[in-house]
């Protein structure tokens, strides 16, 4: 019969994966975030929107509409819009809004 040989560095191996998976745990636990019971967070951004209004009289700005300027699109709805301040002057530029 042959025995079988036991490898010492196979115990300590697993010791220390024990000891991080506990650890682990522990920080898990302690962390809001990771636990899942925090709040999401808003997202803040730089970008400011300017309010503008499509060129035309009353009943021709009823209803929705949509600008195609380059690579973007700027969707109207009743003659209103929020856009960037860099498309607002573009559209100005264009002649589209007042």
């Amino acid at each position: 019969m042959t025995k079988k040989k036991e490898d010492p560095s196979s115990d300590e191996q697993s010791e220390s994966v024990k000891v991080s998976d506990d650890t682990a745990l522990n920080e898990n636990k302690s962390d809001p975030d990771a636990a899942g019971t925090s709040k999401p967070s808003e997202v803040q951004t730089g970008i400011s929107l300017k309010s503008i209004v499509l060129k035309g009289t009353l009943s021709q700005k009823t209803g929705p509409h949509t600008l195609f300027i380059g690579s973007r699109i700027v969707n109207f709805k009743d003659g209103e819009a929020k856009v960037q301040e860099d498309l607002a002057e573009e559209l100005e530029n264009g002649g589209y809004i007042e």
